[in-house]
């Protein structure tokens, strides 16, 4: 974790973390909520790290990361500066997500991050296997 002074990162109960990055810089935080799952090698970062400037004016500036409960990221994503993520979203394996996520209960994937389905939900467990046979 790299985190820079006036910077914090919240986590909420019943959350697996199997292996992330927290790069958290410029003052803004990341937030997570509960019941949430990182797959591996996930990276949260909420600033460039380095400053652009284009006459005078900065162009990269940072934003915090604020993603709601029961949200699951796939590996190997990336989770940029000034997202918002809800409810019950599913990040795709390798995708890049530079914009705030509109739909709850939905998935999302790419390297320029789209929705693919919505009105999903999705669970932790093998309960999966009940839910099939109906």
């Amino acid at each position: 974790m790299i985190m820079d002074d006036g910077s914090s990162v919240t986590i909420g109960n019943k959350t697996t973390i199997n292996g992330a990055e927290f790069w958290v810089t410029e003052g803004k935080d990341i937030t997570v909520g509960e019941g949430y799952m990182f797959v591996k090698n996930i990276k949260l970062i909420t600033g460039d790290t380095h400053a652009i400037f284009q006459n005078g004016k900065r162009l990269n500036k940072g934003g915090s990361i604020s993603i709601s409960n029961h949200v699951w990221i796939g590996a190997n994503a990336k989770i940029m500066k000034g997202i918002v993520m809800l409810l019950g979203s599913i990040i795709g394996n390798a995708s890049l997500v530079t914009k705030v996520l509109e739909e709850e209960n939905a998935i999302y994937v790419g390297t320029l991050t789209k929705l693919i389905k919505n009105n999903i939900c999705w669970y932790r467990d093998k309960k999966y296997r009940l839910l099939d046979a109906l």
